[in-house]
């Protein structure tokens, strides 16, 4: 019995030694995990930290974007002092100098200008065909006829809507085809019913745009752009050789009102809208009887690109060979 209690005495120490040891095994691991997880917590933290300077960086850039658009937008509409000639201008302050054409796209130039069959279709843009005699106009001392014309405001519509859909800070255009003014006032007289529709089948709201450009074909003599500028309320004139505007600008007028009160059902007021008539102080001056079309075409394109309108003469035949080149490619050229 003796012997017995020995035993379980002994049995019992062995017993308590290991759950000591056992203890101090568990008291070990529990520290290597409270080690863990404050390493984890030190993670985390830093992590956070890293996150809120990331986005504190990202809004940095968002206000640096939006400063950067706003900046432009102000650019595109309030010139800089040193900018203004006069009193009055036309939108856009930024210079544009188009690239010289490659070798390459000359030779493609000089090829499409090659003699040939007149009635031969070269391309097509929005389902209207270009053919070797329209693309003849655009050799040197010839006028531009509509066909050139109109195709090449296809290729301005595209070049503004790709902007605006890009998101990038240039006035919000809508831009007519050689035909509406015609429509508009020469059929004989005023008629706003002739182009009542226009603008619900192109699905525009004009109200929604800074500007409407508008060209103008003067008895098929002489090419103008008329210009209804939204954002600074004033309907604008640009002739290349600096007439009278021969009472266009107050049927621009007109016309806005019409369409005021018939997409809208509500009168709208002009009264304090301005007519300005751009000088040769303001706007390029034509110095022959034959590019005004492509004096025209390029103010429009200028304005479409939010960009100042000051090229001039000496231009002329390099804009003829590029307008080639771009209606060759269906697109404006950078």
């Amino acid at each position: 019995a003796a012997e017995g209690a020995k035993a379980a005495e002994a049995a019992e120490e062995g017993a308590g030694r290991f759950r000591v040891k056992a203890a101090g095994g568990c008291e070990g691991e529990v520290a290597a995990h409270e080690a863990a997880l404050e390493q984890s917590r030190t993670s985390i933290s830093l992590a956070e930290a890293r996150l809120d300077e990331a986005e504190a960086g990202l809004a940095a850039l968002r206000e640096a974007a939006e400063a950067a658009a706003a900046a432009a937008e102000q650019e595109f509409f309030e010139p800089d002092a040193d900018d203004v000639l006069e009193e009055n201008f036309p939108p856009g302050r930024r210079r544009f100098e188009p690239r010289q054409l490659t070798e390459a796209e000359e030779a493609a130039v000089s090829e499409i200008l090659q003699p040939g069959n007149l009635a031969e279709k070269l391309f097509e843009i929005n389902n209207t065909p270009i053919t070797r005699k329209d693309i003849a106009t655009l050799k040197p001392l010839e006028w531009l006829n509509d066909e050139v014309i109109n195709c090449f405001v296809e290729l301005l519509r595209q070049h503004a809507s790709e902007a605006e859909q890009a998101g990038e800070p240039l006035p919000k255009v809508h831009i007519f085809s050689s035909l509406f003014y015609t429509k508009l006032a020469e059929s004989p007289e005023y008629t706003y019913a002739n182009v009542r529709r226009w603008t619900r089948r192109a699905k525009v709201d004009l109200f929604s745009r800074d500007l409407v450009i508008v060209p103008i074909n003067q008895g098929n003599m002489h090419w103008t752009l008329g210009l209804i500028n939204l954002r600074q309320k004033r309907f604008e004139f640009i002739d290349s050789m600096h007439g009278s505007d021969g009472g266009r600008l107050a049927v621009l007028r007109r016309f806005l009102e019409d369409e005021h009160k018939d997409k809208k059902c509500a009168p709208l007021d002009l009264s304090d809208w301005q007519d300005v008539i751009y000088t040769i102080a303001d706007t390029p001056h034509q110095t022959n009887g034959f590019d005004c079309g492509m004096f025209m075409s390029r103010a429009a394109e200028h304005l479409v690109r939010g960009v100042m309108v000051d090229f001039t003469q000496d231009d002329m035949p390099d804009f003829r060979r590029r307008m080639i080149l771009e209606l060759a490619q269906s697109r404006l050229a950078h």
